[in-house]
């Protein structure tokens, strides 16, 4: 067929439409709001996606991190006996080849505050090697960031919000009023009447309007919006911080709940020591190390253990040091718990400031505290040691997720030709993982939330499609007889075809850029502005939905998928008329002109 009868053909397609105008109208509006939906819900979830990332590596993990080989097959577990030494040495090197770095001691443990206790994972950090490598230093809310030697821990706003610690932003105005109270009554300022009256002040009663996500997360008590004096219910009212309080309002509110001892905390954590133990009973011995050791390295146990009668068990006779260093870590590699000593450790400290950052992690049950406070026998007897050295390229931009030069084996590289330049070699021990392969728990859930709403959207795509092959069914149905007219004039099948998948085709594409059009306007806001979900993810204690973002969700413009859903559209509506129009097509011509 020459380009002269395709025209024709494009015309006779183009007449089906113009007459059958409801059908035309309906069906590429059908296919509009569906390319619409899914052109919003695709940018929406890859924003979403882009925006979590981009704060794991800015505020949670940085784009690397170095950390010996036990270290992280069980990081979960947050082994702190698997540390390393002289992590200057490394964090130099890194910078000589355009990186920097960040010390962290990780260990879990207890928090105690006056009003209660909640378990915190803590990282102990180095201020001005933190604030340089991450970004959620910052966003201290309250009081201000650690500070080297101070013993003092910034906390993250759920966990000072469990613990009471702080200033208070939603307190009931029961709670308020106790703490006013406490104020009056064990404050030692002068102006302690002036105090009072200044806490109230920086409060306002809550509206009793309920948005869709005010929801109560202390009690289901209903919260009128009008109590009458003497009211039991009275207490229960919400007073919320104001949010145009000064900064310097911020600070002396802070200093007059400091003074009263509400920031006053206790550590209490237990230090992990990787020690070869003097003595093995029987039953550890058969049963939990020889089983799990290698040949190599049992071999290299029973040697330097014997058994003795005196103490009914196997006493360590080695001496040599470096033995003795592969003898442990042999029984880390096995995993036995014997080598492992535990001291539970007692440390006083107060919080002298609230993170509340655009990621989850820092705002959680977290608490950073100076590193170098916890060296000696009055901190965690470190000497020294860290768990870990967050890396990320030097003047990364924050939009900006990690690539091909923030990878394993590149930064790898670079760090062994920074130890080669100042005469070090790089430990087999030690290696580099990159932070997607800390997160793969996250990853494998960000997969499956954004696969299901976008299945969603494609399946309703699908239906119009569908509705598609319908109006064409119907069209060839009613048109049977002008079908069978231009069959016996010497029209062929194939141009039958070819007429109806053209007028198909022109549906999905009038539809296609309908909803292109329909989608871009309703992103625009969403790219914007986003939507703020911090009132939702504070009723969720942080986690959010899932996503690793606190605050806004913001779309993006996700031009192939936005181009692609238009020509996708128009191809699949086309591809749609071929089979009701073929079985259209068996119908005998002599019958299809008398149908009636």
């Amino acid at each position: 067929m020459n380009i002269s009868g395709i025209w024709e053909l494009k015309k006779m397609a183009m007449r089906n439409l113009a007459r059958h105008k409801v059908k035309t109208i309906l069906t590429s509006a059908a296919i509009m709001v569906s390319v619409a939906v899914f052109i919003f819900i695709n940018g929406w979830l890859r924003g979403m996606i882009i925006d979590s990332r981009r704060n794991i590596v800015n505020y949670e993990l940085g784009a690397a991190k170095l950390q010996t080989k036990l270290y992280f097959e069980k990081k979960d577990e947050m082994p702190s006996y698997e540390n390393f030494y002289g992590w200057e040495i490394y964090s130099d090197a890194l910078s000589s080849e355009g990186y920097v770095s960040a010390p962290r001691y990780v260990f879990s443990g207890t928090l105690f505050s006056i009003s209660g206790s909640a378990p915190v994972v803590f990282y102990g950090v180095d201020p001005a090697f933190e604030a340089e490598t991450m970004r959620y230093v910052p966003f201290v809310d309250f009081g201000r960031y650690v500070q080297n030697g101070d013993f003092g821990i910034a906390l993250g706003t759920f966990a000072a919000e469990k613990l009471k610690v702080g200033i208070p932003t939603r307190p009931y105005r029961q709670e308020l009023e106790e703490l006013i109270l406490s104020v009056l009554q064990n404050s030692v300022s002068a102006d302690k009447v002036n105090d009072a009256d200044f806490i109230r002040s920086l409060y306002n009663a809550s509206s009793g309007k309920k948005s869709f996500w005010d929801v109560d997360k202390k009690t289901t008590e209903p919260q009128p919006s009008a109590k009458r004096e003497g009211s039991p219910l009275e207490g229960r009212e919400r007073m919320i911080l104001k949010k145009d309080a000064s900064r310097s309002d911020l600070d002396r509110y802070w200093n007059i709940l400091d003074a009263l001892g509400r920031n006053d905390v206790r550590i209490n954590a237990v230090i992990d020591i990787k020690a070869v133990p003097e003595t093995i009973r029987p039953d550890k011995w058969e049963g939990e190390l020889l089983p799990t050791l290698s040949d190599k390295d049992k071999t290299l146990v029973e040697a330097a253990y014997e058994y003795k009668n005196f103490i009914g068990g196997y006493l360590l006779v080695e001496e040599d040091e470096k033995a003795l260093n592969n003898v442990l870590s042999a029984m880390i590699r096995a995993g036995f718990t014997g080598a492992v000593r535990h001291v539970n450790q007692l440390l006083d400290a107060k919080v002298i400031g609230v993170i509340n950052s655009p990621a989850p992690l820092p705002n959680g049950n977290t608490a950073y505290i100076p590193l170098d406070v916890l060296q000696d026998e009055t901190g965690m007897m470190l000497e020294g040691a860290v768990t870990e050295l967050v890396i990320r390229e030097k003047n990364a931009p924050d939009s900006r997720l990690p690539g091909k030069s923030e990878s394993a084996s590149v930064i790898s590289v670079a760090l062994e030709r920074g130890l080669a330049k100042a005469g070090y070699v790089m430990p087999n021990e030690l290696v580099v993982h990159t932070w997607d392969e800390y997160m793969q728990d996250y990853l494998g859930y960000e997969a499956m939330e954004n696969t299901m709403p976008q299945v969603v959207a494609a399946l309703l795509l699908l239906l119009s499609f569908l509705g598609i092959s319908n109006t064409i069914l119907l069209a060839i149905m009613e048109r049977t007889k002008e079908t069978g007219m231009m069959r016996a004039m010497g029209m062929t099948d194939q141009q039958m075809i070819l007429v109806y998948m053209l007028e198909a085709s022109f549906l999905g594409f009038i539809g296609s850029v309908l909803g292109i059009i329909l989608g871009c306007i309703i992103n625009y806001p969403m790219v914007k502005y986003g939507i703020d979900f911090s009132a939702f993810v504070d009723v969720m204690g942080g986690s959010g939905i899932g996503f690793r973002t606190t605050s806004s969700f913001r779309s993006i413009w996700n031009v192939p998928v936005i181009i692609g859903s238009g020509i996708i559209a128009t191809t699949i509506s086309s591809c749609m008329a071929f089979f009701p129009t073929r079985r259209a097509l068996k119908m005998p011509i002599t019958e299809s002109l008398r149908f009636e």
